[in-house]
């Protein structure tokens, strides 16, 4: 193999140019590689043109539901991301691919809050307008648990830090918490006077604010 100098390449470099420099410098570049020369040079320019202080760029766009999307939530790995919608469903999605992996379809209204339970990501809790709480196998889309209690639509929710137990919370003005595994409401927290909109467990999985 050999090193070629591309220092001064840029985003603005003009390719044919390029090319055909590369080929006269370098006799083992013939005709016939040209295009794949010239392949390689442009994907280059296109990474260039994302400098070291620009952190963010688009990588790709997801034509992900028929209605508009409601939220959006990563596993810990980052490999999987999931969607919820108007449609009523909760989507898995492969994040380098952009590959639909799994449809959690279920909800009779609006699915509006989605988690994953990281940092494991082997289940996703979904929260809906139709006041249920569902919690699903995140590898095969098997629905494990729906957790019914509140009143009026389900709008934030959280599990803590153990995986152990999920937090919801409504427009009820209430917040309830469930057992992951057996599916049971263990506390209903009182004392709101409008809707809880937000809710947040601290690191230890003791205290919950909403």
């Amino acid at each position: 193999t050999k090193e070629i100098d591309l220092l001064h390449l840029t985003p603005d470099s003009n390719v044919e140019v390029l090319v055909n420099q590369l080929a006269f410098e370098e006799p083992l570049i013939s005709e016939s590689r040209k295009p794949h020369l010239r392949r390689l040079l442009l994907k280059l320019m296109k990474q260039l043109e994302h400098s070291d202080s620009d952190d963010f760029y688009l990588f790709k766009i997801l034509r992900a539901h028929i209605l508009p999307l409601t939220n959006c939530a990563f596993n810990k790995q980052g490999n999987k991301f999931i969607t919820g919608s108007y449609d009523r469903t909760c989507k898995i999605w492969c994040t380098d691919t952009g590959e639909e992996l799994l449809t959690l379809e279920g909800h009779r209204n609006v699915v509006y809050a989605i988690a994953f339970n990281n940092p494991w990501g082997n289940k996703v809790i979904t929260g809906s307008f139709d006041k249920t709480c569902k919690i699903w196998n995140a590898q095969n889309g098997d629905l494990l648990h729906t957790y019914r209690g509140h009143a009026t639509e389900i709008v934030c929710l959280s599990f803590n830090p153990h995986g152990s137990m999920v937090a919801t919370g409504s427009m009820d003005n209430t917040a309830r918490l469930w057992d992951v595994e057996s599916g049971e409401c263990v506390h209903s927290l009182l004392g709101h006077t409008a809707e809880i909109v937000s809710l947040c467990f601290d690191t230890s999985g003791r205290t919950i604010i909403t």
